[in-house]
């Protein structure tokens, strides 16, 4: 039965550090022939060899024993964990909708959104690779014993109670979605069949779009910027609130002032009527009328919206002055 102790102790001792191996083992072996004499006293017998195989197996698994002299019982303990969880959530997050971004700009350019990963390495690939960087970076902060920097906030960062902020995924893909159309509304690039194909028809944006291409412009590039700050610094509320509730209150001007022009498309047909025509080009006005009056006050909503949501932040500043 000697032998069976022996292959045990050493199973255990190749998985311990070079420099305890032989203090480990010595002190587990003790142990172990003190379980099998407690044993053996208690049936007034030696211990055949099945049972001595049961006693090891009560032990435990070699890897388990060694695992238990080691100093890294975890790879990511639970103070951690919450760290690495809410990094894991917003990375996926991000790359889900770059991914996305990546996917609607290829529809607009091919007219199709298959085979995407063409453009683009898989997602599941980007995943499992994002997967392995933030369980890296987690396991060097616990190692490094840099939780004290990491941890470190500010109560009156705290968002409001009842407060819903955007995810970073809606951060992104907003940001994605503006910047293609800032590229588009400059003439960088040439996004193919925006306009739902018509037939016979002919859409043009009509000439009022070029009076208002700067502040369109400007608008656009705002908004980016807003949802840039947002993403990289969610810490900044007060600053977040306030210029959120500027972008509302901007976008609701600009779109009511564009509602004045009455006519926003050009609709043509080499093959149709005049009548026809006329009739369509009514339609889309009318059409296009009902969305802009519909955008001024979704607008308005979402500036009274966050408003409030810019007074809660005021109003927890100053409930809590002593926050730095």
């Amino acid at each position: 039965m000697k032998d069976l102790l022996d292959r045990y102790l050493a199973a255990v001792a190749r998985e311990l550090p070079a420099r305890q191996r032989a203090d480990i083992a010595a002190e587990l072996r003790d142990e172990l022939l003190t379980k099998i004499e407690l044993r053996e006293a208690a049936r007034g017998r030696p211990l055949d060899r099945g049972e001595l195989e049961a006693l090891l197996i009560e032990v435990g698994n070699p890897l388990i024993v060694a695992g238990r002299y080691r100093k890294v019982q975890h790879l990511v303990g639970p103070e951690i964990f919450p760290l690495w969880w809410s990094g894991l959530k917003v990375t996926l997050g991000v790359i889900a909708a770059v991914y996305l971004v990546i996917v609607i700009v290829r529809a607009a350019f091919t007219g199709t959104a298959t085979h995407a990963e063409d453009a683009v390495p898989s997602l599941l690939t980007s995943m499992i690779f994002a997967f392995g960087i933030v369980t890296l970076v987690a396991v060097a902060v616990e190692r490094l014993n840099l939780q004290r920097f990491v941890y470190r906030w500010r109560p009156r960062q705290l968002p409001p109670v009842g407060a819903r902020a955007k995810s970073p995924f809606e951060r992104v893909v907003e940001i994605g979605m503006g910047a293609v159309f800032l590229l588009w509304w400059t003439g960088a690039i040439q996004l193919r069949g925006w306009l739902p194909a018509m037939g016979v028809l002919v859409v043009d944006l009509a000439p009022v779009f070029a009076v208002y291409f700067w502040p369109v412009l400007a608008y656009s590039a705002f908004e980016l910027v807003i949802n840039l700050t947002a993403l990289l610094r969610p810490g900044w509320v007060r600053l977040n609130a306030a210029v959120t509730v500027v972008r509302s209150l901007a976008g609701a001007g600009l779109t009511a002032s564009l509602l004045q022009a009455g006519h926003w498309l050009e609709i043509s047909s080499g093959r149709l009527p005049a009548l026809v025509v006329e009739r369509a080009q009514t339609q889309f006005d009318l059409g296009l009328n009902v969305a802009l009056v519909a955008t001024v006050a979704g607008f308005a909503i979402a500036a009274a919206l966050d408003a409030r949501r810019l007074w809660l932040v005021i109003q927890d500043a100053r409930a809590y002055p002593y926050a730095r």
